[in-house]
Protein backbone atom coordinates (compact mmCIF):
# COMPACT_ATOMS: atom_id res chain seq x y z
CA UNK A 1 0.00 0.00 0.00
CA UNK A 2 2.58 2.64 0.87
CA UNK A 3 6.13 2.89 -0.94
CA UNK A 4 9.13 2.06 0.84
CA UNK A 5 9.81 5.79 1.55
CA UNK A 6 6.48 6.85 2.66
CA UNK A 7 6.15 3.36 4.90
CA UNK A 8 9.70 4.67 6.35
CA UNK A 9 8.05 8.17 7.01
CA UNK A 10 5.22 7.01 8.66
CA UNK A 11 7.47 5.10 10.79
CA UNK A 12 9.41 8.08 11.66
CA UNK A 13 5.90 9.88 12.72
CA UNK A 14 4.95 6.67 14.81
CA UNK A 15 5.83 5.64 18.72
CA UNK A 16 8.45 2.69 18.89
CA UNK A 17 5.03 0.39 18.97
CA UNK A 18 4.20 1.67 15.66
CA UNK A 19 1.53 4.05 16.59
CA UNK A 20 1.45 7.44 15.33
CA UNK A 21 2.28 10.59 18.56
CA UNK A 22 1.68 13.69 16.83
CA UNK A 23 1.99 17.05 18.68
CA UNK A 24 -0.21 19.22 16.30
CA UNK A 25 0.55 22.91 16.22
CA UNK A 26 -0.47 23.84 13.06
CA UNK A 27 -2.88 26.13 13.93
CA UNK A 28 -3.43 29.27 12.67
CA UNK A 29 -7.01 31.20 12.84
CA UNK A 30 -8.11 29.83 15.73
CA UNK A 31 -5.12 30.23 17.91
CA UNK A 32 -5.32 34.26 16.43
CA UNK A 33 -8.98 34.15 17.81
CA UNK A 34 -8.12 32.43 21.22
CA UNK A 35 -4.98 35.42 21.60
CA UNK A 36 -7.54 38.01 20.43
CA UNK A 37 -10.05 36.69 23.43
CA UNK A 38 -7.54 36.52 25.59
CA UNK A 39 -6.19 40.47 24.96
CA UNK A 40 -2.81 39.36 24.30
CA UNK A 41 -1.21 40.46 20.83
CA UNK A 42 -1.59 38.15 17.42
CA UNK A 43 0.62 39.74 15.42
CA UNK A 44 2.98 37.50 13.16
CA UNK A 45 5.91 38.19 15.52
CA UNK A 46 4.24 37.30 18.70
CA UNK A 47 2.48 33.77 17.24
CA UNK A 48 5.97 32.63 15.89
CA UNK A 49 7.17 33.42 19.38
CA UNK A 50 4.25 31.44 20.88
CA UNK A 51 5.20 28.42 18.36
CA UNK A 52 8.64 28.22 18.68
CA UNK A 53 7.90 28.36 23.09
CA UNK A 54 5.60 25.36 22.07
CA UNK A 55 7.98 23.26 20.17
CA UNK A 56 11.20 23.72 22.71
CA UNK A 57 8.97 22.67 25.47
CA UNK A 58 7.09 19.64 24.19
CA UNK A 59 9.00 18.69 20.50
CA UNK A 60 11.47 16.82 22.10
CA UNK A 61 8.72 14.15 23.76
CA UNK A 62 7.00 13.79 20.53
CA UNK A 63 7.65 10.96 17.53
CA UNK A 64 6.44 14.29 15.24
CA UNK A 65 4.89 18.09 15.13
CA UNK A 66 2.77 19.34 12.63
CA UNK A 67 3.66 22.69 11.99
CA UNK A 68 2.29 25.24 9.20
CA UNK A 69 4.13 27.01 6.91
CA UNK A 70 2.53 30.22 7.68
CA UNK A 71 3.51 31.01 11.24
CA UNK A 72 5.57 28.06 12.50
CA UNK A 73 7.84 26.91 9.63
CA UNK A 74 10.87 27.74 8.63
CA UNK A 75 11.30 29.70 11.89
CA UNK A 76 11.75 26.91 14.58
CA UNK A 77 13.74 25.61 11.80
CA UNK A 78 16.26 28.58 11.44
CA UNK A 79 16.18 29.13 15.01
CA UNK A 80 17.32 25.74 16.01
CA UNK A 81 14.67 24.77 17.96
CA UNK A 82 13.46 21.54 15.94
CA UNK A 83 14.89 18.42 17.70
CA UNK A 84 16.79 16.24 14.81
CA UNK A 85 15.21 13.02 15.55
CA UNK A 86 11.67 14.57 15.34
CA UNK A 87 9.58 14.08 12.66
CA UNK A 88 7.66 16.54 10.57
CA UNK A 89 4.31 16.89 9.24
CA UNK A 90 3.58 19.74 7.06
CA UNK A 91 0.35 21.26 6.50
CA UNK A 92 -0.87 22.15 3.12
CA UNK A 93 -3.86 23.88 3.03
CA UNK A 94 -4.60 27.76 4.08
CA UNK A 95 -6.00 28.06 7.54
CA UNK A 96 -10.12 28.40 7.44
CA UNK A 97 -12.28 27.00 4.07
CA UNK A 98 -13.74 28.53 1.01
CA UNK A 99 -17.35 28.90 1.37
CA UNK A 100 -19.25 28.61 -1.36
CA UNK A 101 -23.17 30.22 -2.25
CA UNK A 102 -24.94 26.54 -1.42
CA UNK A 103 -22.87 26.73 2.49
CA UNK A 104 -20.33 24.06 0.99
CA UNK A 105 -16.54 24.41 2.14
CA UNK A 106 -13.62 23.71 0.47
CA UNK A 107 -10.38 23.71 0.93
CA UNK A 108 -7.80 26.28 -0.74
CA UNK A 109 -4.06 25.11 -1.00
CA UNK A 110 -1.03 27.04 0.22
CA UNK A 111 1.09 28.66 -2.73
CA UNK A 112 4.00 27.47 -3.20
CA UNK A 113 4.14 24.75 -0.52
CA UNK A 114 3.07 21.45 -2.49
CA UNK A 115 4.78 18.22 -1.97
CA UNK A 116 8.12 19.71 -3.17
CA UNK A 117 7.73 22.97 -0.79
CA UNK A 118 7.20 20.06 1.96
CA UNK A 119 10.54 18.68 1.06
CA UNK A 120 12.11 22.21 0.90
CA UNK A 121 10.95 22.04 4.70
CA UNK A 122 13.08 19.38 5.52
CA UNK A 123 9.40 17.91 6.36
CA UNK A 124 9.09 13.77 6.78
CA UNK A 125 5.00 13.84 5.50
CA UNK A 126 2.54 16.67 4.13
CA UNK A 127 -0.91 17.22 6.21
CA UNK A 128 -4.02 18.05 4.33
CA UNK A 129 -7.28 19.31 5.93
CA UNK A 130 -10.45 19.22 4.19
CA UNK A 131 -14.18 19.53 5.21
CA UNK A 132 -16.67 17.41 3.69
CA UNK A 133 -20.27 16.95 3.48
CA UNK A 134 -20.54 13.43 2.08
CA UNK A 135 -24.37 14.46 1.90
CA UNK A 136 -23.75 16.58 -0.52
CA UNK A 137 -20.68 15.83 -2.48
CA UNK A 138 -19.19 13.42 -3.89
CA UNK A 139 -16.05 12.22 -5.93
CA UNK A 140 -16.50 14.11 -8.65
CA UNK A 141 -16.60 17.56 -6.17
CA UNK A 142 -13.92 19.88 -5.62
CA UNK A 143 -12.50 19.02 -2.55
CA UNK A 144 -12.42 15.52 -3.89
CA UNK A 145 -10.41 16.60 -6.51
CA UNK A 146 -8.06 18.40 -4.71
CA UNK A 147 -7.57 15.53 -2.56
CA UNK A 148 -6.68 13.48 -5.69
CA UNK A 149 -4.52 16.44 -7.41
CA UNK A 150 -2.84 16.66 -3.74
CA UNK A 151 -2.02 12.52 -3.25
CA UNK A 152 -0.68 12.61 -6.73
CA UNK A 153 1.96 15.15 -6.25
CA UNK A 154 2.71 13.90 -2.89
CA UNK A 155 3.34 10.55 -4.69
CA UNK A 156 5.40 11.92 -7.29
CA UNK A 157 8.15 12.45 -4.67
CA UNK A 158 7.18 9.34 -2.62
CA UNK A 159 6.39 11.75 0.39
CA UNK A 160 3.65 10.47 2.74
CA UNK A 161 0.59 12.56 3.13
CA UNK A 162 -2.36 12.50 5.84
CA UNK A 163 -5.90 13.86 4.78
CA UNK A 164 -7.45 15.34 7.88
CA UNK A 165 -11.35 15.00 6.94
CA UNK A 166 -14.13 16.96 9.34
CA UNK A 167 -17.42 16.85 9.37
CA UNK A 168 -19.51 20.35 9.80
CA UNK A 169 -23.18 21.88 10.33
CA UNK A 170 -24.27 23.85 7.31
CA UNK A 171 -25.65 27.07 7.77
CA UNK A 172 -28.92 26.34 7.60
CA UNK A 173 -28.92 22.86 9.20
CA UNK A 174 -30.70 22.18 12.39
CA UNK A 175 -27.89 21.38 15.10
CA UNK A 176 -29.66 18.53 16.53
CA UNK A 177 -30.35 17.35 13.11
CA UNK A 178 -26.64 17.29 12.33
CA UNK A 179 -25.46 15.56 15.67
CA UNK A 180 -27.97 13.01 14.48
CA UNK A 181 -25.79 12.41 11.75
CA UNK A 182 -22.81 13.33 12.36
CA UNK A 183 -20.76 9.86 13.24
CA UNK A 184 -22.55 8.88 9.57
CA UNK A 185 -20.73 12.21 7.89
CA UNK A 186 -17.81 11.24 9.75
CA UNK A 187 -17.52 7.59 8.63
CA UNK A 188 -18.81 8.72 5.18
CA UNK A 189 -16.65 11.38 5.13
CA UNK A 190 -13.18 9.46 5.66
CA UNK A 191 -14.84 6.96 2.84
CA UNK A 192 -15.05 9.95 0.32
CA UNK A 193 -11.61 10.95 1.13
CA UNK A 194 -10.70 7.09 0.77
CA UNK A 195 -12.08 7.27 -2.86
CA UNK A 196 -10.04 10.08 -3.63
CA UNK A 197 -6.21 9.04 -2.91
CA UNK A 198 -6.14 9.23 0.67
CA UNK A 199 -4.06 6.65 1.98
CA UNK A 200 -4.03 7.58 5.57
CA UNK A 201 -6.35 9.64 7.60
CA UNK A 202 -7.07 12.12 10.86
CA UNK A 203 -10.49 11.85 12.07
CA UNK A 204 -12.96 13.05 14.67
CA UNK A 205 -13.63 10.90 17.31
CA UNK A 206 -17.20 9.41 15.69
CA UNK A 207 -18.68 8.89 19.50
CA UNK A 208 -18.06 5.56 20.64
CA UNK A 209 -15.54 2.31 20.68
CA UNK A 210 -18.32 0.57 18.38
CA UNK A 211 -18.57 3.49 15.72
CA UNK A 212 -14.40 3.39 15.69
CA UNK A 213 -14.95 -0.19 15.00
CA UNK A 214 -17.31 0.90 11.79
CA UNK A 215 -14.83 3.41 10.65
CA UNK A 216 -12.16 1.10 10.75
CA UNK A 217 -14.10 -2.10 9.37
CA UNK A 218 -15.22 0.32 6.47
CA UNK A 219 -11.65 1.62 5.47
CA UNK A 220 -8.70 0.21 3.84
CA UNK A 221 -6.76 3.27 5.24
CA UNK A 222 -5.32 3.66 8.65
CA UNK A 223 -6.79 6.47 10.89
CA UNK A 224 -5.12 8.54 13.37
CA UNK A 225 -7.92 10.17 16.16
CA UNK A 226 -7.41 14.02 15.91
CA UNK A 227 -8.25 15.70 19.29
CA UNK A 228 -10.73 18.84 18.46
CA UNK A 229 -9.94 20.85 21.54
CA UNK A 230 -11.66 18.71 23.90
CA UNK A 231 -9.99 18.53 27.33
CA UNK A 232 -7.63 16.14 27.98
CA UNK A 233 -9.26 13.74 30.32
CA UNK A 234 -12.13 13.65 27.64
CA UNK A 235 -9.09 12.81 24.62
CA UNK A 236 -7.81 10.09 26.94
CA UNK A 237 -11.30 8.68 27.46
CA UNK A 238 -11.53 8.79 23.34
CA UNK A 239 -8.01 7.83 22.30
CA UNK A 240 -8.93 4.30 24.38
CA UNK A 241 -11.82 3.86 22.80
CA UNK A 242 -10.40 4.73 19.48
CA UNK A 243 -7.62 2.61 19.62
CA UNK A 244 -9.71 0.22 21.14
CA UNK A 245 -12.02 -0.36 17.50
CA UNK A 246 -8.38 0.30 15.47
CA UNK A 247 -7.62 3.38 15.14
CA UNK A 248 -3.55 3.74 14.62
CA UNK A 249 -2.59 6.40 16.55
CA UNK A 250 -3.12 10.23 17.34
CA UNK A 251 -2.59 13.67 15.99
CA UNK A 252 -2.98 16.02 18.93
CA UNK A 253 -2.84 19.70 19.85
CA UNK A 254 -5.22 21.69 21.60
CA UNK A 255 -6.41 19.22 23.95
CA UNK A 256 -2.81 19.29 25.19
CA UNK A 257 -1.54 22.95 25.45
CA UNK A 258 -4.76 25.12 24.70
CA UNK A 259 -4.75 26.60 28.04
CA UNK A 260 -1.12 27.91 27.20
CA UNK A 261 -2.68 30.48 24.25
CA UNK A 262 -3.69 32.61 26.82
CA UNK A 263 -1.07 33.25 29.33
CA UNK A 264 1.81 35.70 29.20
CA UNK A 265 5.26 34.17 27.97
CA UNK A 266 6.49 33.61 31.56
CA UNK A 267 3.76 31.32 32.89
CA UNK A 268 3.41 29.85 29.18
CA UNK A 269 6.70 28.08 29.59
CA UNK A 270 5.81 26.95 33.11
CA UNK A 271 2.73 25.69 32.08
CA UNK A 272 3.98 24.07 28.57
CA UNK A 273 6.93 22.69 30.76
CA UNK A 274 4.39 20.88 33.20
CA UNK A 275 1.04 20.40 32.85
CA UNK A 276 1.22 20.01 28.62
CA UNK A 277 4.68 18.11 29.06
CA UNK A 278 2.45 15.26 31.40
CA UNK A 279 -0.32 15.56 28.98
CA UNK A 280 1.92 14.20 25.79
CA UNK A 281 3.45 11.81 28.13
CA UNK A 282 -0.04 10.64 29.37
CA UNK A 283 -1.30 10.08 25.33
CA UNK A 284 2.23 8.97 24.58
CA UNK A 285 1.88 6.05 27.46
CA UNK A 286 -1.96 5.48 25.96
CA UNK A 287 -0.66 4.61 22.14
CA UNK A 288 2.32 2.41 23.94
Amino acid sequence: MFTIAERRALDQLSTASGRLGILAADQRTKLVAARDAAGLPADLESLREFKLDLVEALAPLAPAVLLDPEIGLPHVLEEGAFPARTGLLVSLERSGAIRSPDGLRSVELLPDVGAAGVRRLGGTGAKLLVRLRADREDADGMNAAVIRAVAADCASLDLALVVEVLAYRLDDEDEDAFARRRTDLIREGALLAEAAGARYLKLEYPGSEDACAAVTGALQAPWALLSAGVDHVTFVEQLRAALAGGASGFIAGRSIWKESVALDRAARGEFLRGEARRRLEELLRVVG
